[in-house]
């Protein structure tokens, strides 16, 4: 008779898992969660912000309301030789509020006036504001028909300005047939000409110094000298060629003990004595 063993079997337990528990629901295959909680404490701790912030606002414009916080006194920095009270008058800032003060609004009210280049205004806590301003600046003269008018350095006519230094230039022009208003423009590039010609040693290059500067429509710039001959400049095309070929010239003609009364500059390397 056979003898049979029965096979041997090992049983391994499994480990144990923290996923929650499988249940079957007819022949599908769920597990349970746990339901989330409303995270009440930040609610709660917004909501009291924003209260603490609208009760702040609100107490910002309460006080706006009152005259805590409005303008009594204004000062006024820059200015010399337009009336303070007019442009205290001008801002219109008195008992305005300075949790609104419209500074800009204000700003260019002031620099409307004539003699004002430009106004800043600004508070000045608790009750007060500032406007802080820069007055027109005269650089020299413009003559048109034996009347001289000053002039900015931008060739404007200024009826109101600082007047210019002692020793500022005028410039003469010439052929004109009327006189000018106050705010008109002349001609930008020769001002602007007449101011590199002072500043940049063109004048001890050449040994000589200006008695005049004219201006003509028709040739620009002329440039008149003690003891040598005037120099038709035009306009500022060209400067430091035009410079070097001037120096060079006036050095030739001193040299040569040449004649001559004008040396035009206008038409490159094609230099023209007369």
């Amino acid at each position: 008779m056979a003898k049979f063993r029965l096979p041997q079997f090992t049983f391994i337990p499994q480990k144990s898992s923290n996923r929650p528990a499988t249940r079957y629901a007819g022949s599908s295959l769920y597990r349970t969660e746990q339901p989330r909680q409303l995270p009440w404490r930040l609610i709660a701790g917004g909501v009291v912000g924003l209260a603490a912030v609208a009760i702040l606002v609100m107490g910002v414009l309460s006080l706006g309301r009152t005259g805590l916080f409005r303008v009594s006194h204004v000062q006024v920095v820059g200015a010399k030789i337009v009336d303070a009270k007019a442009i205290e008058a001008a801002a219109n800032l008195k008992s305005a509020s300075l949790m609104n003060l419209k500074a800009e609004d204000a700003a260019k009210r002031v620099a409307a006036l004539p003699g004002i280049a430009q106004a800043r205004v600004h508070p000045d806590w608790p009750s007060g504001a500032v406007i802080d301003v820069s007055e027109r600046q005269g650089w020299g003269y413009w003559q048109v028909l034996g009347t001289r008018a000053v002039i900015d350095s931008d060739g404007r006519v200024v009826d109101k300005a600082r007047q210019p230094a002692d020793n500022a230039p005028t410039i003469y022009q010439v052929g004109a047939t009327q006189p000018l208003d106050p705010g008109a423009q002349v001609d930008r590039d020769t001002v602007a000409l007449v101011t590199r010609l002072l500043t940049d040693g063109t004048f001890m290059r050449i040994g000589l110094t200006p008695s005049r500067f004219d201006f003509e429509k028709s040739r620009g710039l002329v440039i008149r000298l003690n003891n040598g001959p005037a120099a038709i400049f035009g306009d500022s095309h060209d400067y430091e060629f035009k410079v070097a070929a001037w120096v060079a010239m006036n050095s030739r003609i001193k040299t040569e003990r040449m004649s001559a009364n004008e040396i035009d500059l206008r038409f490159g390397k094609e230099l023209v004595v007369r």
